[in-house]
């Protein structure tokens, strides 16, 4: 045999096995797609069942904060009522009325605002005390401590 066959004969075994090894490499990567693949599919199925799950939780929330029923839940377990607007002041009413010694349950002090007994000017003075805390301060308290 001369060189020139020899030659060949090493090029093609060399192809043949070259060729071996590709196609094991290509069944490999295409085995490793497939299971990609499955997993993206069961990904997807996950993820559309927690976007359902989203949706109906959504749907729940909006129901159970709906106000009216929330309105009718407080007044009836709570016994919870709308603030009524005589119930409201300011904080220069209300240091007012920490001024002012308290009074009968029937009177009102300077300010507007009701003292009931003696334990009410205690508990307005916590109130106070409470609001300071959340950093709203008055003059009016502070001067007069």
């Amino acid at each position: 045999m001369n060189g020139r066959s020899i030659f060949v004969r090493q090029a093609t075994v060399l192809c043949l096995l070259l060729a071996v090894a590709l196609a094991v490499v290509m069944l490999t990567v295409a085995h490793q797609v497939q299971g990609l693949e499955e997993e993206l599919g069961s990904l997807q199925q996950e993820t559309a069942a927690e976007q359902q799950k989203i949706h109906v939780l959504q749907a729940e929330f909006a129901f159970l904060s709906e106000p009216e029923r929330l309105r009718r839940l407080a007044s009836r377990y709570l016994g919870l009522v709308p603030v009524e607007p005589g119930q409201l002041t300011t904080f220069a009413a209300l240091d007012q009325a920490l001024q002012t010694p308290p009074l009968n349950a029937s009177s009102q002090g300077r300010a507007g605002v009701q003292v009931a007994r003696k334990g009410e000017h205690d508990r307005l003075r916590g109130t106070h005390l409470a609001a300071r805390d959340y950093g709203i301060h008055s003059n009016a308290w502070e001067h007069s401590r």
